[in-house]
């Protein structure tokens, strides 16, 4: 059994959960800012006081017999906190956005790499729906083909009442929904695709003069991409969407040479031959889903914990993989910055894999 140190205990506490109902996993420790954050955490989930953490660094050196840590902090403590779990040795488990800049996503990848066999893993949580990996394993055998071009939406409408509460600190990030949902939605897409990598792209982010919380700049943004292959790309996201509500996840059309793989928001995905009835995916493969597809009992983070902890036994990369999951970190920093500069990103040469694999 592994022993995972969390730190962090609001969306920690997703993982601690996870954990719980894991047979592969144990908690070492807790590491949260309050004590009345540990207290309660420390409760709930029956972890003994003297392994409840205040520091980072406490927890590191008396914690026992740490094999991973899940960094679940807020977005400008990821870095400095993921370089101490690297630098320690430990397997980590780093929730996205994972860097505030480029050149801190580089050097944790070079952190990593100076110890051989360790893994580190994104928090990117739809990797671990189950209609996506059926949609990324049919597609990735080409049901539809060679793939061209994919069309992705998803809208809603979210606000929160008090966003000066200390819980709420994403609302009064600027770029909040970018860093917060846009990035699931640019990695859900980048898996469908074969974790193709971008050559460039152009995007535009914007609030409706109607949504109430000013500090966030841009609750919608639309963008064009061009994966590698030539594969395009169109998205349009929005958390400021009023009526009709489809939700985050998104809506998706995977269009290549023999038809389409389509998928609402919710529900199984379908294939659209051209010129034939549509097909389910889960009517027509879905009885021996177990067949093809691991760990088809648990989704979402227990899926990725699961995944994460047979990498590290079977010393191969897990599904979100921190040397692939990069690529998706910068579509995001190549989105934000063509909405400031309003022109196209050639992604590859603004943003290199300068001394990593």
């Amino acid at each position: 059994m592994s022993r995972l140190l969390v730190i962090g205990t609001r969306f920690g506490a997703t993982y601690l959960d996870a954990v719980k109902h894991s047979k592969n996993w144990e908690i070492a420790g807790i590491v949260a800012k309050t004590k009345e954050s540990l207290e309660e955490a420390g409760k709930k989930f029956s972890v003994d006081k003297a392994n409840l953490y205040t520091s980072v660094d406490d927890a590191l050196k008396r914690c026992n017999n740490i094999d991973a840590a899940v960094v679940a902090v807020p977005n400008e403590m990821h870095y400095p906190i993921a370089c101490k779990v690297l630098d320690a040795g430990l397997n980590l488990i780093l929730e996205k956005p994972i860097t505030e800049t480029w050149d801190q996503a580089i050097d944790l990848v070079r952190r990593l790499d100076k110890h051989p066999g360790k893994k580190a893993m994104v928090g990117q949580t739809l990797r671990g729906d189950m209609n996506l990996r059926m949609m990324e394993y049919h597609l990735a055998r080409g049901i539809v083909g060679r793939i061209e071009q994919i069309l992705f939406e998803a809208h809603w409408n979210w606000v929160v009442p008090d966003p000066a509460n200390p819980r709420n600190w994403r609302f009064r990030l600027p770029d909040m929904f970018l860093d917060d949902i846009g990035i699931h939605e640019i990695d859900t897409i980048r898996m469908i695709a074969g974790n193709k990598a971008c050559k460039e792209l152009v995007a535009a982010t914007w609030s409706p003069p109607s949504y109430p919380i000013k500090a966030i700049a841009g609750t919608s943004a639309s963008s064009t991409w061009v994966l590698d292959e030539d594969v395009r790309v169109s998205y349009f996201g929005s958390m400021s969407c009023k009526g009709h509500d489809i939700g985050w996840y998104g809506r998706v059309h995977v269009f290549g040479e023999k038809g389409c793989l389509f998928r609402e928001s919710e529900g199984q995905p379908y294939f659209y031959e051209e010129g034939k009835k549509p097909v389910g995916l889960d009517d027509a493969y879905g009885e021996n889903v177990d067949e093809y597809l691991p760990l088809v009992d648990v989704q979402k983070i227990p899926y990725l914990l699961e995944d994460f902890y047979h990498a590290i036994e079977q010393d191969r990369p897990p599904v979100t993989d921190l040397h692939d999951n990069i690529n998706s970190h910068a579509i995001l920093l190549a989105m934000k910055q063509s909405a400031r500069e309003k022109r196209w990103i050639d992604v590859q040469a603004t943003f290199p894999r300068t001394g990593v694999h």
